[in-house]
């Protein structure tokens, strides 16, 4: 049990600013982390449906948007735009293998990062402003139910990158966390992601999930074959255009 809760803080840790530990994990504690990835992205979602709730009392849905999205850049440190932004830079080069790891390791922003996170945030930002004020129950409670999943799917979205494709550099973030190995907690956080979206929203949280499933199966083969397997920053930014995806599909959901 205690193996368990200490994953589940080492997940806490590196997805958010939340810090409920000293941050010494072992490398066991960080594998097995992975499996939690979607009770963190519950918590995140609980917090941003929170003060969507309560910002939608006290300024108008323009306003509340821009300060959800704040919030949840805050909380998770701009961790996931910041491997957006150099992943984008990368890609977007046209250079080859070798030349696209090193602009993605460049802590400089480029044109194409900049471009692109501009652009992520505008429709981020759009798509919020957009959600009708009717769907805000979840349940008895006066939550979004997207809210509260969208972020539970995106971090789910990582899962199978980190446990299912191989690692394209000899050192860096997939060495913590195995990359490439660690099925069971593909499994277990699934189940957890599949058990959260019934809860959450019925059947429709299941279609979302399948459909998140989709996005992340396409994104990790399309960086594989580019560059031998992912990176950092590719989880990062397959995070980022999950979130999107899933606040888009909201209205183009014929369920």
């Amino acid at each position: 049990m205690k193996g368990q809760l200490n994953a589940f803080l080492a997940a806490l840790q590196f997805l958010t600013r939340i810090r409920l530990s000293n941050g010494a994990n072992s490398p066991d504690a960080w594998q097995r982390s992975v499996a939690y990835f979607p009770l963190v992205g519950l918590l995140l979602g609980l917090i941003l449906a929170g003060a969507w709730q309560a910002l939608s009392y006290l300024v108008p849905a323009s306003a509340r948007a821009g300060l959800v999205l704040a919030l949840a850049v805050f909380l998770s440190g701009g961790l996931h735009l910041d491997g957006f932004i150099d992943s984008m830079d990368g890609l977007f080069s046209g250079r080859e293998r070798e030349r696209i790891l090193a602009i993605m390791k460049d802590s400089h922003v480029g044109a194409h990062g900049v471009t692109a996170v501009v652009t992520l945030l505008v429709l981020k930002y759009s798509l919020l402003a957009a959600l009708p004020p009717g769907h805000l129950w979840l349940g008895s409670l006066p939550l979004s139910p997207l809210l509260v999943l969208m972020p539970v799917l995106s971090r789910w979205a990582m899962v199978p990158a980190l446990t299912c494709f191989p690692y394209a550099r000899k050192e860096g973030l997939g060495t913590l966390f195995q990359a490439g190995r660690g099925r069971r907690s593909l499994v277990t956080a699934t189940l957890i992601t599949a058990l959260l979206g019934w809860l959450i929203m019925g059947p429709p949280g299941l279609v979302y999930l399948l459909l998140v499933g989709l996005v992340s199966l396409g994104w990790c083969n399309w960086i594989r074959r580019l560059l031998g397997g992912l990176t950092g920053d590719t989880y990062g930014a397959l995070a980022e255009i999950t979130e999107v995806f899933i606040l888009a599909a909201y209205f183009f959901r014929p369920w």
